[in-house]
């Protein structure tokens, strides 16, 4: 039998809480695997610091749990606050401000979290959504290890947040992060042990000798896992469950702009498909002309048979002769240049004029198919272009906006384009604004609905589907019909002269109407640049292979498209104004409109973790009781003390007075007078235990069963649940409730 605990020392209980810090801190450094840079790692040093230096303070001077823990909680809700709205507190608290903020960010996360991939932007939501969850854990991390008195298992809600975010992560520090966390988590296990051990929690041995031992045992284990770990089968295998990204399956349709982004982040190595091609293009799925101002989408429209008519009836066009041999790129959707006129074999392959898609039927794409595809398109300069009118798309639909557009996207269409005398100078104008303007990125995540829109000018920086629904929805707002284009560049071309197509080639581009002319490819996207358009676009062609984490970091960006000039250094005659100076309109602001908010069809993630964290924080204690019971029922000592632990502690909460140096009898006839409902087995386990502790053979037969068929420890056992349970209905609710969360006995 053992003693009860003395108070651990001032020392031992700071190294203990150092070391349990030192976990959580290794938890948020996995949090780079989802944020791009270490900004994040500040911040969440402030509130790892302020979880776990207030829970020590709380416990120095003995501040009872149900007290304690919440105000550990208002603490850390508090430093959340601090760190990412400091503007909106008032006399160093939270104001109304604060929480409409965080409102309106979670909601904004909420509609992304779907399909958002990562790296995501350390902003906008996606800061405040990894604190409070690392805050949770910090929390329940710290009462697991002091108020529960576990080792490992105040590591499990750390280890559950680290394994969430990593399914949600890219691959950067995947195994450095793995093998930190082991490591980490080995030494904060041992010095959790050496500060529950008995006697005095930890005071015993030398300080100074046992944690080189702990760190050496934890450096050891680490490296064993991260050597191992990579090699064991199946360690490079894909994932059974793709979580990055909601709509990133390979054959999926990847119109209308579902998954490009997560293509250009997670498949940037799967060849979808291979083009032989008499001239390199931008390879077109489709076009998409309704915008409801949530999303760009394609119409309900019948389809037809490729009749071999061209597009453009009058005026000389290119024919392009292509061979498409799918991959993995499955759909239905068929690539090709614009604009198809022929294609075989023709089973089960039909075209929609108006919206360009050449649509397979019979179950789609599969691996193998091949394709002739004969394109024709018009052969365009800037001089055919700047005689062309923009009136009559055949259909209002290519104009049309939604009501609620913001009012930014027509202001900034006005000011970028005052000095156009034609629609193909209004086009070129709005092109070479966002080209010299914006900023590439793929941590802004997917839309291009109002709310996306208005955040895009605001901020200036997004990628091709950003781009592209931005540049054509202010051309609407010009009166100039548009709709948005979604295929994929040309790709490497190989040996043999075809184009290889992968994951990261997927593009959204913008196309605009001129009459008698039909459909022309702009590209407003930074470092993207069409094939075969120069003579207009001025652009030179450029693919952004910018795709991935590593090579933004490692500058291995594709430089920016030039402009070509002519002999005398101009610009094929046209004068492209300074648009430098453009900005948004002011008092626009980003944010999540109702419309956009309240999509339908996505997985409530918000809802499910907030349930998801209720159940565990209710769940938590019953875990660690289950865990106190498996490691006493080690020894028949252990199993008696538990047993009188929690009789003992069950009287007192039901009112009978117990004093630390009572003897088990004189608890028994203390319970007696104040609390006869539980008397005969109170005796009966106090005999018992002052037997164990004081007689000659102490617990040594206790485990043998009599002649009833019930050994000496089982009574124990039954006396103490009969004792606990009297008790606790005895009690007023919420005495109850605050026993379930601070009692572990």
């Amino acid at each position: 039998m053992t003693s009860p605990s003395a108070r651990p020392s001032l020392a031992n209980d700071a190294l203990a809480s150092l070391a349990v810090a030192a976990f959580s801190m290794t938890v948020a450094v996995g949090f780079a695997r989802v944020f791009s840079g270490w900004p994040f790692l500040g911040d969440m040093a402030v509130i790892i610091a302020v979880g776990h230096g207030i829970s020590l303070v709380l416990r120095r001077i003995r501040l009872t749990p149900w007290i304690a823990v919440p105000v550990t909680a208002l603490a850390l809700v508090w430093a959340v606050m601090a760190v990412y709205y400091p503007e909106t507190f008032s006399w160093g608290l939270p104001t109304s401000d604060t929480w409409s903020t965080l409102q309106t960010q979670l909601t904004s996360v909420r509609a992304d979290f779907r399909t958002a991939v990562a790296p995501v932007e350390y902003a906008g939501g996606w800061n405040v959504l990894a604190a409070i969850g690392l805050a949770t854990s910090v929390l329940l991390a710290d009462v697991f290890a002091f108020r529960a008195e576990a080792r490992a298992e105040a590591l499990v809600p750390g280890g559950v947040l680290f394994v969430f975010v990593g399914a949600l992560g890219d691959e950067r520090l995947r195994i450095a992060s793995a093998v930190l966390l082991v490591g980490i988590g080995v030494i904060t296990t041992v010095a959790l042990r050496w500060y529950h051990a008995e006697p005095g929690r930890g005071d015993a041995g030398n300080p100074g000798r046992r944690w080189p031992v702990a760190v050496a045992f934890g450096v050891v284990v680490a490296l064993a896992a991260g050597f191992v770990g990579p090699r064991l089968p199946g360690a490079d295998a894909a994932p059974l469950y793709e979580t990055s990204g909601g709509s990133g399956n390979t054959t999926q349709v990847v119109s209308p702009l579902v998954d490009i982004r997560s293509r250009l982040t997670n498949q940037s190595t799967t060849e979808l498909f291979r083009m032989g091609a008499e001239i390199r293009s931008y390879w077109r799925l489709s076009a998409l002309p309704e915008f409801d101002g949530t999303t760009w989408g394609l119409p309900e429209r019948e389809l037809a048979s490729l009749d071999g008519s061209p597009t453009a009836p009058g005026i000389a066009t290119e024919r392009n002769l292509q061979l498409l041999t799918v991959g993995v790129l499955g759909g239905s959707l068929v690539p090709a240049a614009p604009d198809p006129i022929q294609a075989s074999p023709q089973e089960d392959l039909q075209w929609e004029r108006q919206t360009s898609t050449l649509v397979k039927g019979g179950g789609g794409l599969q691996a193998g198919d091949t394709f002739e595809i004969v394109s024709q398109s018009p052969l365009l300069d800037s001089d055919v272009l700047s005689a062309a009118t923009s009136t009559d798309a055949g259909d209002p639909i290519y104009t049309s906006v939604p009501t609620d557009l913001p009012e930014i996207v027509k202001t900034t269409a006005r000011r970028v384009t005052s000095g156009a005398r034609n629609p193909y100078e209004a086009a070129l104008f709005l092109q070479a604004w966002f080209q010299r303007e914006f900023t590439y990125s793929l941590e802004v995540q997917p839309g291009h609905g109002n709310s996306a829109i208005e955040s895009f000018l605001t901020n200036r920086e997004g990628y091709c589907e950003q781009f592209a629904g931005t540049y054509a929805a202010m051309m609407r707002t010009l009166d100039i019909p548009s709709r948005v284009a979604v295929g994929f560049s040309w790709g490497t071309q190989l040996d043999d002269g075809q184009y290889s197509v992968i994951g990261r080639n997927a593009h959204a581009w913008p196309e605009v109407w001129f009459d008698d002319i039909g459909w022309v490819a702009f590209e407003p996207t930074t470092g993207r640049g069409a094939p075969n358009a120069e003579n207009y676009t001025l652009l030179e062609p450029s693919q952004d292979t910018s795709i991935t984490a590593d090579e933004i970091e490692s500058g291995e960006l594709s430089p920016p498209p030039s402009i070509p000039t002519g002999p005398n250094g101009d610009q094929s005659g046209l004068e492209i104004p300074d648009l430098s100076d453009v900005a948004p309109a002011e008092g626009s602001s980003g944010g999540t409109t109702a419309a956009e908010s309240a999509t339908t069809g996505n997985v409530p993630w918000g809802w499910i973790v907030a349930l998801t964290l209720v159940l565990a924080l209710f769940a938590a204690p019953l875990v660690v009781r289950a865990v106190r019971r498996r490691r006493t029922s080690q020894s028949v000592d252990l199993q008696v003390a538990d047993a009188w632990r929690r009789a003992r502690g069950a009287v007192s909460a039901a009112g009978v007075p117990v004093r630390s140096s009572d003897t088990p009898l004189e608890v028994a006839a203390s319970t007696a007078r104040h609390f006869p409902l539980v008397t005969r087995p109170m005796a009966s386990l106090a005999e018992v235990v002052t037997e164990a502790v004081y007689g000659v053979s102490g617990t040594d037969g206790y485990d043998t069963a009599g002649a009833y068929g019930a050994s000496t420890v089982n009574d124990c056992r039954n006396w103490a649940k009969q004792i606990n349970r009297a008790a606790t209905e005895s009690l007023d609710w919420r005495i109850r409730l605050r026993r379930y969360f601070t009692d572990f006995d």
